[in-house]
């Protein structure tokens, strides 16, 4: 805290020390905080060991403000959504994603622990900003667009009630979009310095990379088993899979030298086994489509490296095409990305039951459309006028989330709904263009990695109920708000160097010129 009359050495030296005594008292704490977790766990009692661990969050995030969303990025890239019976699923123990109701039975308790993560956030945020008296906020297109979509799905809660909608499963519903709004006002919030964006990239790798060594392990284990198993992880590691190999190779492409390059790119064999073995179809459409995403606009940023970024696509294309016109009917481990590919032109008998269902199921959702353009709102059954197989087996709100969210957003927010998601999908894209057209080569990487990351979150939507799972809505909402917070601190930083300096005898002066290299 600034005390009037100290001088420059002694605020350095207040800061150093306080910054001393706040890890001395972190690490003191973990000592302390740790062994006890670590006997709890070991004893079978892991529930009161979270608990004692959880001690420390709100102690985090007060001393270290982006760490509230650093947390929930890890959140969302490390733990599963669902309960997973194997021994080797240690982060699907935590119950993140579901509520205490399922967790521990108890009666009515249908917030989930990611919602108290978001609301201790929220808390500490208010009272910083009434503790500092300063409130900043820059209306933007992209925050405009978050707030009207949000709007649109309270929209659809109420008319999804109002029309006798479940309200539990109106709730299920509801919160995706929820998330994506909070996260996104937390990041734009609290992620202040190009360090806490990098902070926030390190969640995503250290998540995403933790479960590819879970997928790895399963991949290894299972390949001798005939038939291998349907899938050895979630249907949202297809696409976080995806994001950490554009992530990884966009670092290298804008020459993004450093450790968060060096342990993205260890674990990208890693990535690749998981995703081999996973067995989603939807991760080779996403992988292509944000790769793509990713060499336009380097194309169009690096006029000097046209001709380089032209050869390797080139060579890319040519080798991905014979590796699919070669393993596309082969059965091995090795060829599940030509299979995968392959079965959206050619697909085998079970690809085309898969294919077939979700055609007729989009045929409905468009029916579905037609007959309520206001929208049906959020816990109310899909009609199905074409019958389709009864898959409630398998998901349980199949007949209320279908698989093509992108259509199930119109069916149930109706023509503004749809209307507004498509102007957040716009205001994202442009944003993040605007932020890849710096001379910065970081803010270059960060707004490409945003703009390939909302056109595999699009692919997903599409195929695979990507715009409504829990886990993908979190990231992509911080990746957003880190947009803004990025775009904010590029323009302060331009905003900074176009304004005069102010001498010690408070007469403007204009900036030093710098040294000119002497030929």
């Amino acid at each position: 805290m600034y005390q009037p009359g100290l001088a420059v050495p002694q605020l350095t030296r207040t800061g150093r020390v306080r910054q001393v005594v706040i890890f001395v008292g972190l690490l003191g704490a973990a000592a302390i905080i740790g062994p006890l977790a670590g006997t709890l766990v070991a004893s079978g009692y892991w529930q009161y060991a979270l608990f004692i661990t959880a001690l420390l969050i709100p102690a985090v995030m007060l001393l270290v403000r982006p760490s509230a969303v650093v947390m929930l990025v890890i959140a969302a890239t490390g733990f599963m959504r669902f309960q997973d019976p194997g021994a080797d699923a240690i982060t699907s123990r935590i119950p993140i994603f579901r509520s205490f109701t399922q967790t521990f039975g108890v009666s009515g308790a249908v917030v989930l622990p990611i919602e108290l993560l978001f609301a201790l956030a929220l808390l500490l945020w208010i009272g910083d900003i009434i503790a500092r008296r300063r409130l900043t906020v820059r209306a933007t297109h992209l925050g405009v667009a978050v707030w009207i979509f949000l709007g649109a799905a309270f929209y659809a809660e109420f008319l999804g009630l109002a029309r006798g909608g479940v309200f539990n499963i109106s709730l299920w519903e509801l919160r995706p979009f929820l998330y994506l709004a909070l996260s996104y006002l937390l990041a734009a919030q609290l992620l202040t310095s190009r360090p806490a964006l990098q902070a926030v990239l390190w969640g995503m790798v250290i998540g995403t990379g933790s479960m590819s060594i879970l997928g790895t392990e399963r991949t290894i284990n299972t390949l001798n088993v005939v038939p291998r198993p349907d899938a050895l992880l979630e249907h949202d590691e297809a696409f976080f899979f995806g994001l950490l190999l554009l992530l990884t190779v966009t670092l290298w492409v804008y020459g993004q030298r450093g450790w968060l390059r060096r342990v993205a790119t260890a674990f990208l064999p890693l990535v690749m086994v998981a995703d081999f073995g996973n067995n989603r179809r939807a991760a080779w459409v996403i992988i292509p489509a944000m790769l793509v995403a990713m060499v336009v606009i380097a194309y169009c940023r690096m006029p000097d490296s046209r001709r380089k970024i032209l050869v390797i696509t080139t060579a890319v294309c040519v080798v991905s095409t014979a590796y699919v016109l070669a393993l596309h009917n082969s059965t091995g481990l090795v060829a599940e990305p030509a299979h995968g590919i392959w079965s959206q032109i050619r697909p085998d008998p079970r690809d085309y039951q898969s294919n077939l269902y979700r055609q007729v199921e989009n045929i409905n959702l468009g029916l579905d459309i037609k007959s309520a353009p206001q929208g049906e709102g959020f816990g109310v059954p899909l009609q199905h006028p074409i019958p389709v197989f009864d898959a409630t087996g398998l998901d349980p709100l199949i007949n209320f989330i279908p698989h093509n969210t992108i259509l199930y957003v119109w069916l149930r927010m109706g023509m503004l709904g749809a209307i507004a998601f498509w102007f957040l999908v716009g205001a994202a894209v442009v944003a993040a263009c605007r932020l890849a057209r710096l001379k910065d080569p970081w803010y270059g990487f960060y707004g490409t990695l945003v703009v390939c990351a909302v056109i595999g979150w699009l692919a997903d939507g599409w195929l695979d109920k990507g715009i409504v799972s829990f886990r993908i809505e979190v990231l992509i909402g911080c990746l957003l708000g880190g947009l803004q917070a990025a775009r904010n601190s590029s323009a302060a930083l331009r905003e900074e160097r176009r304004q005069p300096v102010r001498g010690a005898t408070g007469v403007e002066s204009s900036p030093p010129e710098q040294p000119r290299a002497v030929a």
